[in-house]
C-alpha cells in the first residue's frame, strides 16, 4: 500500500494503490491528516490503482470527508473496478462526489 500526494494552487490529490484494509489504514489515515485541505477548493482521492477495500478504509475516506465539508471543500473520489462496487454498495456516491475511472 502507498499513497502518493499532489497539490496545486486549489486541487489536492492523494494516490492510493495496493491493499486498503485493517493492516495498513493507518498509514492511510496518518497521510489523510497531513493532507493540505485547500478552503474552498478540493480534494481528490484516486483510488484506481486499489486492489481491495475494506470498511477501514471506507471510514478514513468519510473522515476526510468531513475535513473537508469543515472547511468548505469538495472531495471526488476516483474509483477502479475493484473500489466502485463498494462505494456504490455503500451508498457514498449519494454523498461524495465519485468518478468512474474504468
Amino acid at each position: 500500500m502507498s499513497v502518493t500526494v499532489s497539490t496545486s494552487s486549489t486541487t489536492t490529490t492523494a494516490r492510493l494503490t495496493g491493499e486498503i484494509d485493517t493492516y495498513t489504514v493507518p498509514e492511510v489515515r496518518h497521510a489523510f491528516e497531513d493532507l493540505e485541505v485547500p478552503p474552498g477548493g478540493h480534494v481528490v482521492v484516486d483510488l484506481q490503482d486499489v486492489t481491495f477495500l475494506d470498511s477501514s478504509g471506507l471510514g478514513a475516506i468519510i473522515g476526510l470527508y468531513h475535513r473537508a465539508v469543515a472547511v468548505g471543500a469538495g472531495l471526488r473520489l476516483v474509483c477502479g473496478d475493484s473500489t466502485l462496487p463498494l462505494v456504490r454498495l455503500m451508498h457514498l456516491d449519494q454523498v461524495i462526489e465519485v468518478v468512474d475511472a474504468t
